[in-house]
């Protein structure tokens, strides 16, 4: 039997309901502050999805909700880890949410290159809003990569 791509592969509708209620119940403990109980909600998430998980859709989710954790606790190397899977997963890639956060720990990581692409894709994928709300660093930073550099 041929796998179907990842374009093609559906979870069962019971298990992405499963998945999407442990994801927001982890959401609302990072809310309230709880993150390490957070994660082990989102690991659990992540048991849960047939192998190769990045095939999945759900993958994402749970991917990228790992990566909002991580940088929240200034664990810049496992946000990046969590986030660049992510967008391995269908139709993650070019999400400017998730090229934001990674761009974010890129650049709290002393990644500037990496990040400045980052920025880049979600402006391109259009989250000029999203990246307009964000502390000024960021945006100054990818500012100073866009002007021309003289020769």
């Amino acid at each position: 039997m041929v796998n179907p791509s990842p374009t093609e592969s559906v979870l069962d509708q019971d298990l992405t309901e499963k998945i999407r209620k442990l994801c927001q119940h982890g959401y609302q403990l990072f809310d309230d502050g709880d993150s390490k109980t957070a994660l082990r909600r989102f690991y659990l998430a992540w048991t849960m999805l047939p192998k190769p998980q990045t095939q999945w859709e759900e993958a994402g989710w749970v991917l990228t909700a790992l990566g909002d954790v991580y940088f929240s606790q200034k664990n810049f190397e496992q946000g990046i880890e969590s986030l660049n899977s992510a967008l391995h997963c269908p139709k993650a890639f070019g999400n400017p949410s998730i090229h934001l956060r990674l761009a974010k720990c890129l650049f709290e990581a002393d990644r500037a290159t990496e990040a400045q692409q980052q920025f880049q894709l979600v402006i391109e994928h259009g989250g000029e809003n999203e990246l307009s709300q964000e502390d000024p660093k960021y945006i100054v930073s990818l500012a100073t990569t866009l002007e021309p550099t003289s020769t």
